[in-house]
């Protein structure tokens, strides 16, 4: 696969990147450390005080350790009334900063959502859990703006992220969007994990969305666990003290295939190991993000050649 770039997300070690939150105790010079001793070529961008809000010093970091820097989550609440000046003020702070490395995405998310972190996995393809029509009609219409504004100011091609726990994680609801927004404007951050998480499958889903993926975040899925999840109608904060994600292969995802399909499309760009681990480090001492993160690398490198 040609133009492909591996990089590594700060959940991956524990480390949540919003707010600068973190469990795992890393300092910010021990995860980039980490990254680049496990065979990553990027990073996606952390908040601080954990990443350094200085362009120059966080240039300087990464480019010590021969890293570039991906890309940045950033959750908004798409479906509010009256939040786009808000919105627009989040994505401005960070798209600032990636324009300035170079950075060709910015990968946008709804907000994690209370009623739907509760029935995350179990979420009912009819819809009848999900926003209302003119709930989707905001979000869809406030995703647009942001894209725009995202394009035009910074360069960046919005790449709308599904999460498992807010408004858009099953199939139906991530095709109800992509069918609701430009395809100039919004493209498509494909999460393994998440769209098996919200019931779909993972291979079926690259195909399909083929045309709209502009970036990726890869996990794999435990299929035991995922199991227990959807029969015992698990939260998903429980799920995530299970570590109900894998490292890449020891899941039930298809990972052959799913880069078989992958490579037919003539996919580039990023692709970002990003293997929720919340709070992994205080549940399991012996437990190494290095050598986790290590596992994922070496998988990628075997399968892929690269």
């Amino acid at each position: 696969m040609q133009n492909v770039k591996i990089g590594s997300a700060p959940i991956s070690w524990d480390v949540v990147p919003i707010g600068g939150q973190k469990t795992s105790g890393l300092t910010f010079d021990q995860l980039l450390d980490g990254m680049a001793e496990a065979g990553y070529g990027g990073a996606e961008l952390g908040s601080p005080p954990l990443f350094p809000d200085d362009v120059g010093t966080l240039r300087a970091e990464l480019e010590k350790r021969d890293l570039q820097l991906a890309s940045s989550y950033v959750p908004l609440p798409l479906q509010e009334e009256g939040a786009l000046d808000d919105m627009f003020e989040k994505v401005d702070g960070v798209g600032q900063k990636l324009s300035q490395f170079g950075v060709k995405e910015i990968v946008i998310a709804g907000d994690i959502a209370q009623p739907r972190l509760a029935i995350a996995g179990s979420v009912a393809p009819d819809g009848s859990q999900g926003w209302s029509d003119a709930e989707w009609q905001r979000a869809a219409s406030a995703l647009e703006a942001v894209a725009a504004r995202c394009q035009e100011r910074f360069g960046l091609k919005a790449a709308f992220h599904p999460h498992a726990g807010t408004y858009v994680e099953t199939p139906g609801e991530v095709a109800r969007l992509m069918e609701m927004t430009n395809p100039d404007l919004v493209g498509l951050c494909f999460d393994s994990g998440h769209y098996v998480y919200g019931g779909g499958d993972a291979v079926e889903g690259v195909t399909q969305f083929a045309d709209r993926i502009n970036y990726f975040h890869l996990k794999d899925v435990w299929p035991d666990k995922m199991d227990k999840v959807r029969q015992e109608g698990i939260h998903m904060f429980q799920a995530w003290q299970m570590d109900i994600f894998a490292e890449l292969g020891r899941g039930c995802i298809d990972f052959p295939a799913f880069f078989a399909a992958l490579r037919s499309n003539g996919y580039q760009g990023w692709l970002i190991v990003e293997q929720d681990s919340v709070g992994r480090s205080q549940r399991d001492p012996s437990w190494s993000p290095v050598e986790s993160a290590r596992q994922s690398r070496d998988y990628l490198r075997d399968l892929l050649q690269i």
